[in-house]
Formats: structure tokens, C-alpha cells, sequence
């Protein structure tokens, strides 16, 4: 048995203002890995294709691996670099024929500039090189935006069930089992899907508190039926201003299309009817802070989810930093500023030394302005790490080259590429230790929570400005379906 595998992803922010480039999808670690480069780079970590690599040594079928790559979140996809990327991925495809089945790890939320349904895209084109018979099955985030052409042209798809994702190995093996027990026959699945018509702002999607919590609760016990084989739940990406956009739900049962549907209407609606309990309350960043001086028992994370570059923003937003300087708060980190240019200047003064640096707000003037800061260079790094947490566990981080710049009691980490700082060993690899810190302003939404909540004395999501920002309704949609919740009540 013989099976394709390989992958283009990228989460799309079309409120962002760059276009990203091939080389975004080359600077993020690790890469853009061709042929057995996919092989060696992701064998042992905890991401779909380790697990596809895991399963096909268990259940002993040969991986022909293709193209994989990963850029992070960012603006639309330059059209030339999709189109580069995915012939590619088709051309080594063909090369590796006859295969018997493919396993795709995909996000689900990418645009080009010309494409709104990349994946939808990609899975039709593997489907005209396969044929109709064998099974394509695809492994995607739970935010994405599932749509009609990616359904008809899969014959499987397998979302996370966690956010924050702890689980792509979980996903990664039930997917290649599915594959095994397609091709030898054991099962014929058939699908059920279902759009809901609900832009879920990020932090409300989070599956460790209600309402989601709940809604995976029946999902759980809804895969427990009788000839169910696979449910997944999107909350979908809603900073991918496309007609698809949104959460759905799509279910695979064994040959059996009425339960499918049935099912998947059923927790559709189960959504739909608590839709006001993903409304979302943001805290001043001012009280925060406050609240953190007060009590005095750290850490206090605050989460700035509109400059979270895990969802697209520059992740050079100043808001927050300015207002830890103002309050002088002490024991106080902020990760990450990603700012080249601050960078180079700390770099060019040395540790030790005493320097003025204009520090980020130089993407866009939607994150908040650049701060001209004095302080001291405390530590430069190549910002090279592993995550230790359990999300993504053990893969690689590129934080590129990274300074650790001190304003008074606030360290701020300076780093030339932008990375969602949601494992703690983002500040651990340049000498902070989270556990002594009264206060952690980091740029994530909700992947921070599985590493940082356990150690966290109270968590903030903070109001600011920026791309990211989870107030859908101020955001400016052009392209989404309507009638839609929140934007139409």
C-alpha cells in the first residue's frame, strides 16, 4: 500500500496589509521540505504528518512524501507563489503515481489573491491526478473555513477537536487509519456537511471553557453511534473575508448519508442556539495591569489577541508595551515584538550597553504607534528553540535573531520573524522564566492557555487595536455571505 502525503498551508488575514511571499513560507521553520526532506524534518513531533509518519510504520503502509510547507499567518498569498507551490505539489505527485490514497496536512483558511478556497483548490487538483476512487483525506485546523468544493473533493476531512490544538497526532493517526480501512475496504465513508451561518471571534472558540467546551461535548458523544466514523466541528477563521467564511460542521458515517446530514444539521443547530454565548467582553489593558499591581501575585498574563501573529497581525503592536512602561511595571515581560530593525540596533550597541531604540508600529498604523525607548540590552539570542509544551510538541522555532531590550521593570523580546509565543520556552531560550513574572503580555489569542494557564494567577484578554481584533462587528467585511451572526444580529 502506497500513499501520497505532503501539504500547503497558511491561515489568511485578508485585513492584513502584506502579501505573503515565498519567502515567508521559506523563513518559517522548517521550511519548504521536499521529498524525504519531509521525512527527516517531522518524523517524532507532534504534528499531523509525524503522525502520518508514526501510522505508516504501524500499520505498514509506504509515505511517498511530496512538498510541505507552513508559512505563518499573514495577508493574502502572492498568486505567483501559490501557483508555484501547488504545481509543484502536483508534479511530484504525478511522479510518485500510482499511489493508493493521499494524505494532505492542510490549515483550511488559505486565500490567494485570485482564490478565495486554496485548499478547495488543491484537493480538486489531486482529485483530477488520483481519479475518483482513491481516497483523498485531509487533515485541517479547527479554524477552518470549510467549503462545498473541499467536501465534494475530499473523501475525508478531520478537523482538530482542541483549541488550543494539543491534538494533531490524535487527528493525524485517526486519519491514516481511515486511509488503511478505506483502501482494504473495511469502510466506504460518505458524508454529511452543514455551514452555519456564525463568524466565532477566536477567543470564544477556545474548547477549555463554554460554550465550545460544551459543543465538543456532543460531538464527542455524537462520534459514539453506531456507524460514525469521523465528526468535525470548525469554528472557522473569521479574519478571511471570503463567502465561505464561518463555522460548519461536516460528519462521516460508514455508507450511511441520512445519518451523516442528520447529525450534522443537529449540531449545527446546537451552535446556532447558543449563539449569543460567543459574544466576548475584552478588558482594558489599563485594568489589567491594575489588577496585577494590586494583588501583586504573578503571573498575570494578558492576552493581545488583535496583534496575535498566529492569526495574521504584524505582531510589532505597541498598546500594550506602552501602557506596562507608563504603569512602571515591574517583573513585567512582554513577548513578542518583531521588529528587524530594533533588532539590528541592539545587536549593533551589544549587551550590556545602555541604547535608544524605536521600538515597533512600523507594519501599519492599526497596532499602535513606534515607541522611542531608552534601556539596556540584557541578551542576544538566535532565538532558537524547541517546544516543550504539548502543542506542536517538539518542533522547531525560528524567532530569527532576537534581543532582549529592558525599559525599567519591563524586558520586551525583539525578534526579527514574527511567532505566536504560545510555548513557554519563547522566553524561557532568552533567560525569563515565566513563574517569576507578575506580568506576561503576549501576543496570542488562545494557544497561549496550553502551556501559560496552568501557571497563570488570573489571565486578561485586553482590548487593543489591529487585524486580529476580535470585535468582529467593527471590522469591515465585503465578501462574507449574509445574513451572518454578529454582523447582521
Amino acid at each position: 500500500m502506497r500513499i501520497a502525503t505532503g501539504g500547503i498551508s497558511h491561515e489568511t488575514n485578508t485585513f492584513a496589509d502584506t502579501l505573503t511571499t515565498l519567502e515567508d513560507f521559506e523563513r518559517r521553520v522548517p521550511g519548504v521540505l521536499r521529498g524525504q526532506g519531509v521525512i527527516e524534518a517531522l518524523t517524532g513531533t507532534g504534528s499531523c504528518t509525524g503522525a502520518f509518519i508514526a501510522a505508516s510504520e504501524k500499520l505498514g503502509f509506504e509515505l511517498a512524501p511530496l512538498l510541505w510547507t507552513f508559512a505563518q499567518p499573514s495577508g493574502l498569498v502572492a498568486q505567483e507563489v501559490y501557483d508555484a507551490l501547488s504545481a509543484e505539489f502536483i508534479s511530484r505527485l504525478e511522479d510518485a503515481m500510482p499511489v493508493d490514497g493521499v494524505l494532505l496536512g492542510l490549515h483550511g483558511a488559505m486565500v490567494t489573491e485570485q482564490i478565495e478556497d486554496a485548499e478547495g483548490d488543491l484537493i480538486s487538483r489531486v482529485r483530477e491526478v488520483v481519479g475518483p476512487d482513491a481516497p483523498i483525506i485531509a487533515t485541517l485546523d479547527l479554524h477552518a473555513n470549510i467549503t462545498p468544493l473541499m467536501v465534494e473533493a475530499a473523501t475525508a476531512l478531520f478537523g482538530y477537536d482542541t483549541y488550543p490544538h494539543v491534538d494533531h497526532v490524535e487527528r493525524g493517526t485517526e486519519a491514516a487509519q481511515l486511509m488503511v480501512d478505506t483502501i482494504e475496504g473495511r469502510v466506504e465513508p460518505v458524508t454529511g456537511y452543514r455551514q452555519i451561518d456564525m463568524l466565532l471571534p477566536p477567543p470564544k472558540q477556545c474548547t477549555l471553557i463554554s460554550p465550545m467546551r460544551d459543543i465538543f461535548a456532543l460531538v464527542h458523544a455524537a462520534e459514539r453511534r453506531l456507524g460514525v466514523l469521523a465528526i468535525t466541528m470548525s469554528g472557522g477563521f473569521p479574519f478571511s473575508d471570503i463567502h465561505d467564511v464561518g463555522a460548519s460542521v461536516v460528519v462521516h458515517t460508514a455508507g450511511d448519508a441520512d445519518l451523516a446530514q442528520s447529525i450534522a444539521d443537529e449540531l449545527a443547530e446546537a451552535v446556532w442556539v447558543r449563539k449569543d454565548e460567543f459574544s466576548l467582553q475584552l478588558t482594558p489593558v489599563e485594568d489589567a495591569i491594575a489588577y496585577a499591581l494590586q494583588t501583586g501575585e504573578g503571573p498575570v498574563i494578558m492576552a493581545d489577541g488583535s496583534d496575535n501573529p498566529g492569526g495574521g497581525a504584524p505582531c510589532d503592536g505597541t498598546v500594550m508595551l506602552e501602557a506596562l512602561i507608563k504603569a512602571d511595571a515591574p517583573r513585567s515581560s512582554v513577548a513578542i515584538i518583531a521588529d528587524p530593525e530594533a533588532v539590528e540596533g541592539a545587536f549593533a550597541a551589544g549587551v550590556g550597553s545602555e541604547v535608544t531604540l524605536t521600538v515597533g508600529g512600523k507594519t501599519d498604523d492599526r497596532h499602535g504607534r513606534p515607541l522611542e525607548l531608552t534601556g539596556y540590552v540584557r541578551l542576544l539570542s538566535d532565538g532558537l528553540y524547541k517546544n516543550k509544551g504539548s502543542m506542536m510538541t517538539g518542533m522547531a522555532v525560528g524567532m530569527g535573531r532576537t534581543a532582549v531590550f529592558v525599559v525599567g521593570g519591563v524586558e520586551i523580546i525583539l525578534t526579527s520573524n514574527r511567532i505566536q509565543p504560545f510555548d513557554m520556552e519563547a522566553l524561557r531560550c532568552v533567560g525569563i522564566e515565566p513563574t517569576d513574572r507578575l506580568l506576561i503580555g503576549l501576543k496570542s489569542a488562545v494557544h497561549y492557555r496550553a502551556d501559560f494557564q496552568p501557571i497563570a494567577k488570573a489571565i486578561f484578554e485586553v482590548d487593543t487595536p489591529g487585524v486580529h481584533r476580535p470585535a468582529l462587528t467593527e471590522m469591515e467585511f465585503k465578501r462574507v455571505r449574509r445574513p451572518i451572526w454578529p454582523l447582521d444580529g
